[in-house]
C-alpha cells in the first residue's frame, strides 16, 4: 500500500535543537510547526503506522526568487535546486514528523529518495511505501 500526499508551501529544513542560557534544550518553533502540519496531512492517510522495512521518496520543489526576471526564472524552472537548505535536513525533517503515523520509527526508512527542484508552487511530494521481499544479495 503506497501512500502519497503533498505538504504545501516552502520545504522546511529540520533545524537544530537550541539550547537556553540555563542548559534547557527545546526544538525550534518553526520545526514544531512544520512537524504539526506534516502530521495533520499525512494522518488521516495511514490506519496505523507500517511495519517493517519502508521505502521514503520526497521531491522538495522551491519557488525562484520574485527577484528574478520571468527569462531567469523560466531557466531555473525544473533544475536542481543547489541552495540551502541542506537535501539531508529537508528529509529528517519529514521522517521525524512521519515517526508513529507512517511508521513506527524512522528506523524503519531503509530506502530512500530526495530531490530538490525549482518550481511553482512551492510544496513538498512525499511517497511512503512498504518493502516486501527486499533483499541484499551476499
Amino acid at each position: 500500500m503506497t501512500i502519497t500526499f503533498t505538504i504545501p508551501g516552502k520545504p522546511h529544513a529540520k533545524q537544530r535543537p537550541r539550547a537556553t542560557r540555563k542548559g534547557h534544550v527545546y526544538t525550534p518553533k518553526e520545526t514544531v510547526a512544520f512537524e504539526r502540519t506534516v502530521k495533520q496531512i499525512a494522518g488521516p492517510l495511514f490506519g496505523e503506522p507500517m511495519t517493517g522495512p519502508v521505502c521514503l521518496k520526497i521531491a522538495a520543489r522551491f519557488e525562484p526568487p520574485k527577484s528574478l526576471s520571468k527569462k531567469k526564472t523560466q531557466e531555473r524552472l525544473w533544475r536542481p535546486h543547489t541552495q540551502r537548505p541542506d537535501i539531508d535536513n529537508v528529509a529528517k525533517a519529514i521522517m521525524d514528523a512521519l515517526n508513529g503515523i507512517a511508521y513506527v520509527d524512522d528506523a524503519q526508512v531503509a530506502d530512500s529518495h530526495c530531490v530538490k527542484v525549482w518550481g511553482t508552487p512551492p510544496s513538498t511530494l512525499v511517497v511512503v511505501e512498504p518493502i516486501a521481499g527486499w533483499r541484499l544479495s551476499r
